[in-house]
């Protein structure tokens, strides 16, 4: 029996760069309905186990002549699933034989999942939330614990300073990440901390939609006696 090649290739839907790591059920057309049944009292035939994409973004299957699809069940990591997941109809056919037939399948990046990642700048007897405060947030990036600002390979600065506003918060909205915000302006009144460095805070799919807080502590600078 003659056979040929049934492809589907996987690709970023900007770059077109192929993609790995997307998951395929292969279908053949068997009860005579145009398109895909996956269920019902007649779906299609699926073809053997599923094939997850390798790095050049192509699975094959070897088959008789006959129509066929593929179901994108799994987008790859990072991705989403197209609105209409199935491919085809690929039509194997004597003249599509010695080529085979392939189909282009693309997917688009999804969404970073981001969050609130704050800081709230309190008295440290009273409680009272301050103004005044200067705050500068990093992201951890080079692996090692805690914050590094100088040095060969320091964490990486997160925009511009904040200054805390009469509630004393400060807040970015950031993707999902390791956090530190750094205090480097006390308020007016107030001594900075023996520490200025306030985290890590780590914002994970989890907790991102409602953030990651730290609160940050300050005293009154002694007033001067004589």
């Amino acid at each position: 029996m003659p056979l040929g090649d049934v492809r589907v290739v996987k690709e970023d839907a900007t770059t077109g760069n192929p993609l790995g790591g997307a998951v395929f059920q292969l279908w053949e057309e068997t009860n005579g309905i145009p398109g895909l049944q996956t269920t019902g009292a007649d779906p299609d035939t699926p073809i053997g186990d599923t094939c997850t994409t390798p790095a050049d973004g192509t699975c094959t299957r070897t088959l008789p002549t006959g129509v066929y699809y593929w179901q994108e069940t799994q987008a790859p990591p990072g991705y989403d699933l197209p609105v209409n997941p199935v491919f085809g109809p690929l039509l194997l056919t004597e003249e599509t034989l010695p080529d085979g037939v392939t189909v282009t399948a693309e997917n688009t990046p999804a969404p970073p999942v981001t969050g609130d990642v704050r800081v709230v700048k309190e008295d440290t007897a009273t409680g009272s939330p301050l103004a005044g405060a200067v705050f500068q947030p990093w992201e951890e990036t080079n692996g090692i614990p805690g914050l590094q600002t100088t040095g060969a390979d320091p964490d990486t600065p997160i925009g511009d300073t904040c200054t805390t506003p009469a509630d004393g918060t400060c807040t970015r909205t950031l993707p999902t990440g390791v956090y530190y915000w750094q205090e480097t302006q006390a308020p007016p009144g107030y001594d900075l901390p023996v520490n200025p460095v306030f985290g890590p805070l780590v914002l994970i799919e989890e907790n991102a939609a409602e953030g990651v807080t730290v609160t940050a502590g300050n005293t009154r600078t002694p007033v001067p006696l004589g």
